[in-house]
């Protein structure tokens, strides 16, 4: 999990009919992938975006998630977490782990996700 080191959790609210889950993550600009992603101008991966939205879903599902499809992904601005070390995370559930994410930084929308996930066994 990369909660453990590239971010902490600041908030998390799920609704009750569990379809709705809003996410605020810190993220710590020390993290080595800063180093290399990029040297002097560090920015987050948007594959670490992704891994993101899924930790925030199997918290809320109380399970382990595996993405089997991502019908779109948009990033529409880049995260540099000396700038915005602070984001969330708007996730819609429907049907089974079918997920629409949208990622704002700063209230600036920076990733549009739609994906689907599968229960792994």
């Amino acid at each position: 999990m990369l909660s453990a080191t590239l971010y902490t959790i600041k908030s998390f609210g799920l609704s009750d009919n569990r379809d709705k889950i809003n996410c605020t993550i810190m993220l710590k600009s020390d993290h080595a992938v800063f180093s290399g992603h990029f040297p002097g101008n560090p920015i987050l991966p948007g594959v670490c975006t992704v891994q993101i939205i899924k930790e925030i879903l199997e918290k809320a599902l109380e399970g382990s998630l595996l993405l089997t499809s991502a019908g779109m992904i948009k990033y529409l601005g880049f995260v540099n977490p000396l700038k915005a070390p602070e984001l969330s995370f708007d996730l819609t559930i429907t049907g089974n782990a079918y997920c629409h994410a949208i990622v704002t930084a700063n209230d600036t929308i920076v990733c549009n996700f739609r994906g689907e996930f599968r229960e792994m066994v």
